[in-house]
């Protein structure tokens, strides 16, 4: 059984420390632990320092800030890719109390199949009480915050069942409940599979509500378990009655209310937010309009940073390679070796290596078995194609840079070392592709044009090579002369390519409507919309084995998958149109078509 621990840190470096700390106390010996910190682009070290003294810990860097509701959906994201069975959220300013805290949690939801979420009993943690002057010495740390929970639908609001009550035993009960708490609930993997992740409009608050009444309409039960429980630092990360606290609570109380509140409930809200446009606090107001205005997701302006955080953004890796292998165990293993080749330009301290084995056909695990101790491996039972493959091994990466490998590659010397100094020289602005090599040492053509209908008329009709098909770069001014340092292209193929995180956060993930074929064009043309340019890097040599992964499709379903692919990237009538003009070249001109060459090649 595989559980995952998931925690968000914004700038809460002490806390995300204190809460690994308490990890401690829960044993490994009844089920494979793997704990997640997803780091929304804190400022304050927080890398580097949970690194340094948590180093099994997986450090998800988002680049940017998500909140909790698309932070935990990158944890999720990660934990689901390594298998995970059940998901336990928790704030990174809760403390864990009870060694048997997973144990007890998993063996509620497993006592019955409806079960999806359950929650443990929550207390303050002892000096975050709202009523500080209310208890004695002995009462803290037994002061309850959340012991289940419903749901206000008149008011839409949560009730938490004996807050700021001393726990004397009266809630240990194991119970059925309407609400829990996000600050820390188990999840079962199958909730995720048939409601998805959390919606990321609302950024911060109600986004478990949300999640929680997804569950519940899918026929999910909601328990709460009060024979464990965690400490919370109340509104440690927020804190209570700020701006922050103020404008997303006002703003996620309209969202949700108004999708699921009843009629007159979505009324009484209206009168509310009239109310507070008059009356209330800047920042309720500024919620209020936001919500009219259909502002959803983050609002930069409120997340000022704290005075002295100049670390920046940080990542735990430099770089994370990704390789999808489908039938080709041997060039995998070809691959690999010349990875971890003391020549390749890779670094163990600070790279990765991620292999999924897209389908079990003719799977690679065992061929690279002496590989495994030092990287990721990853299987689908049967092959997604290249899209969904290689976007999953992006979603498990963690380097700052994702280089994507075909399996059919193999690195030179210094192939890796200078991708990634020439990507730091362009400070993670650009992406780059290396010179592809035939085996026997030729030049493959790896550049494109995006495709055009004049294009293919010039390379067709007045063979300007390159124009159309892909192509090798040369020297500005020099036609035949190889460029010396790095020259500036529309696209490259992605046998061999490097995509800073920072470009994919903008960007997004590779196209996953296509099987494959057709990725690296329509890529491109994202690119360039963005104004991102692509680079040729010369220095940096690879080994291209061409269509090593495509031949294992067969020719017949590599033409049918090419015909889609390209249907899709260009729209019916363009690619008709585009077609003919094809079908003309290949009958009059001197260059033939694509399907043609593709068959030629291999």
């Amino acid at each position: 059984m595989k559980i995952a621990i998931i925690t968000v840190n914004y700038n809460g470096k002490k806390d995300t420390l204190e809460l690994l700390r308490s990890f401690s106390i829960l044993p490994t010996t009844n089920y494979q632990l793997l704990t997640i910190v997803v780091d929304n682009a804190s400022s304050d070290g927080s890398v580097s320092e949970i690194k340094k003294s948590f180093p099994e810990t997986d450090i998800l860097q988002t680049g940017e800030n998500l909140g909790f509701s698309g932070g935990y959906n990158k944890g999720l994201d990660y934990a689901n890719i390594w298998g995970a069975d059940y998901f336990l959220l928790i704030n990174n300013d809760c403390l864990i109390k009870d060694p048997n805290l997973i144990s007890e949690l998993v063996k509620i939801a497993q006592s019955d199949p409806k079960i999806g979420l359950v929650s443990p009993k929550i207390y303050f943690a002892k000096g975050f009480e709202f009523q500080k002057g209310r208890y004695q010495e002995e009462d803290l740390g037994k002061v309850i915050w959340y012991a289940g929970g419903q749901f206000d639908w008149d008011n839409i609001v949560s009730i938490h069942r004996g807050i700021d009550e001393v726990d004397k035993g009266q809630y240990d009960d194991v119970s059925e409940v309407e609400f829990i708490s996000g600050a820390c609930v188990l999840i079962k993997k199958e909730v995720i599979e048939r409601i998805g992740l959390f919606d990321e409009k609302y950024f911060l608050y109600f986004e478990d509500g949300d999640f929680i009444k997804r569950a519940r309409d899918d026929g999910f039960k909601i328990y709460y378990d009060g024979q464990v429980a965690v400490y919370h630092k109340v509104s440690s990360s927020t804190g209570i009655g700020s701006k922050i606290t103020d404008y997303y609570h006002t703003r996620n109380r309209l969202i949700f209310g108004m999708q699921y509140g009843r009629l007159r409930t979505r009324f009484a809200l209206v009168r509310e937010a009239v109310k507070l446009l008059i009356f209330g606090r800047s920042t309720q107001r500024r919620g209020i309009s936001d919500f009219y205005l259909g502002v959803t997701g983050h609002n930069p302006g409120l997340n000022k940073d704290k005075p002295g955080l100049n670390f920046g953004i940080e990542y735990p890796l430099k770089l994370s390679i990704g390789i999808v292998n489908y039938n080709t165990p041997d060039l995998t293993k070809k691959l690999l070796k010349s990875i971890f080749d003391k020549d390749s330009g890779f670094d163990e301290k600070t790279m990765e290596v991620i292999v999924l084995d897209n389908g079990l056909t003719n799977p690679c695990k065992d061929a690279i078995k002496e590989f495994l101790p030092k990287i990721k491996y990853l299987e689908n039972l049967d092959n997604e194609g290249f899209t969904k493959g290689y976007n999953k091994t992006i979603k498990f990466s963690l380097g700052e840079y994702y280089l994507m490998f075909n399996s059919d590659i193999e690195v030179l010397k210094n192939g890796i070392s200078e991708l990634v100094k020439v990507e730091d020289e362009f400070e993670g602005k650009a992406v780059l592709g290396g010179k592809l090599l035939f085996p026997d040492g030729s030049d493959q053509d790896s550049a494109f044009h995006l495709p055009t209908l004049t294009g293919a008329i010039k390379e067709y009709f007045f063979a300007l090579k390159g124009a159309y098909f892909m192509y090798l770069p040369t020297s500005p001014g020099r036609s035949q002369s190889p460029p010396s340092r790095w020259i500036r292209v529309e696209g490259l193929v992605m046998a061999c390519l490097l995509i800073p995180k920072k470009i994919l956060n903008q960007v997004g993930l590779l196209n996953e409507e296509t099987f494959i074929f057709f990725e690296d064009i329509e890529y491109a043309r994202r690119l360039k919309k963005f104004k991102i340019p692509v680079y040729y890097v010369p220095a940096a040599k690879f080994m291209h084995h061409h269509g090593g992964s495509t031949k294992k499709i067969g020719q017949e379903k590599a033409n049918e998958h090419l015909i889609e692919s390209s249907k899709h990237y260009h729209g019916k009538f363009y690619y008709t149109l585009l077609s003919f003009v094809l079908r003309l070249g290949q009958k009059f001109g001197r260059v033939k078509t694509p399907v043609a060459r593709w068959k030629k090649s291999n």
